[in-house]
């Protein structure tokens, strides 16, 4: 008795619609359940704006937050804090409660300034807006500028 040659299966396909679904499925979830920390998701400052206060006698100058490109943290030319691996900045947040108690004596809201080096993670620039949200200070008036040391 002779055998029956059967034909030669076709080449095994995998369609990859079903795995692109889910994997759009499974990151909707994971953007849905997720949370954000409560200190960065509500930072409640204001931008400095053109209206005129009364003069006082002394005046305090606006602080300059720098962060450069590798992270280091900068207040008004003198670095403070240096490890860009923790998040962190406990000489900034010194600093800035030192120059908040010596706005409130002269009369002026503290105002920062803060430029930030294209270079340097984003990470690190919220940092800087963390220690300005910090209960102890507490700086509402912030302008944001970006600078590169070319």
């Amino acid at each position: 008795m002779a055998r029956k040659a059967f034909p030669p299966l076709p080449d095994p396909e995998l369609d990859m619609s079903p795995m692109i679904d889910m994997s759009f499925l499974l990151l909707i979830y994971f953007l849905v359940t997720s949370t954000l920390e409560p200190i960065e998701g509500d930072l409640a400052m204001t931008m400095p704006s053109s209206t005129k206060t009364a003069p006082s006698e002394v005046k305090i100058d606006m602080a300059t937050v720098k962060v450069n490109p590798a992270g280091h943290v900068e207040l008004n030319d003198e670095v403070l804090d240096t490890d860009a691996t923790t998040r962190e900045v406990p000489m900034l947040v010194d600093r800035l409660r030192s120059y908040v108690e010596a706005a409130k004596l002269t009369g002026t809201d503290p105002t920062v300034i803060i430029s930030a080096d294209d270079a340097a993670k984003g990470q690190r620039f919220i940092d800087v807006l963390n220690a300005l949200a910090d209960k102890s200070v507490n700086i509402q008036k912030v302008t944001i500028t970006g600078f590169s040391e070319d």
